[in-house]
Formats: C-alpha cells, structure tokens, sequence
C-alpha cells in the first residue's frame, strides 16, 4: 500500500474516531477519551497532527488529556484577546486569537472610508 493511500485511511480513521468520541461524551466520558487519545495517536503516526482541530480542541497542552467539548472542556470568550479554551481537569488555557477586520489590515478604514465617499457625491 502506498503512503498516499495510507494518509488517507488515516484520516478517514481519526474524523471516525473524533465523531464517536463527541457522540459518546454523553453517557461514558472514560470511552470517549480513548477514543480521542487513539485518534491523537494516528495522527503522530502518519504526521497529521497539524489539523487544526486536533490541534485546539483534542488534547490539552498542559496534561496532555483528551479535550471534550462540554465534558472536559469549557469554552469562553474573552473581551478583546478571542476565545479561550479552558480544561477542567488541570485548569490549563489555551487562547485562540480572534481578529476584527480592521485589526487585520491596517488600511480598511481608510479604504472603506474612500469608497463611502465616491457612493454619496
């Protein structure tokens, strides 16, 4: 089997595995985190780990324990920093940065502000 094909049975393996870790947080915690751990373990294997969701929401940076929306973590938004991902087993934090357009670029103002003006003259 190629690497290619490898990659991709991965993948398809860890979105599997990260759904039934969501669909069972409900009634039994304890199998959803070995869901999740082994999902994590896939992804070191065959170098996936940079998917954004494994990256924020799976694992907590501090412990290293599976993160559960609802169940093991608790999501809060902070004024002016952005979202603020926060494990209830270890009490870790791990802050997602969320930008306004303006904050992204500098010249949207002045570029908003020079069109505003072409559409009333």
């Amino acid at each position: 089997m190629g690497k290619r094909k490898a990659v991709s049975i991965a993948r398809e393996r860890i979105d599997i595995l990260l759904r039934l870790a969501l669909e069972t947080a409900e009634s039994d915690l304890s199998r959803a985190e070995s869901y999740a751990r082994l999902a994590w373990r896939i992804a070191e294997k065959y170098n996936l780990r940079r998917k954004t969701v494994l990256r924020r929401y799976f694992r907590c940076s501090k412990c290293k324990n599976p993160l559960i929306p609802g169940r093991s973590l608790r999501i809060r938004i902070l004024k002016g920093k952005g979202v603020g991902l926060i494990c209830l087993k270890c009490g870790g934090v791990k802050l997602i940065p969320v930008f306004h357009e303006k904050d992204k670029n500098p010249g949207f103002e002045a570029y908003s502000t020079r069109h505003e003006s072409r559409a009333c003259g």
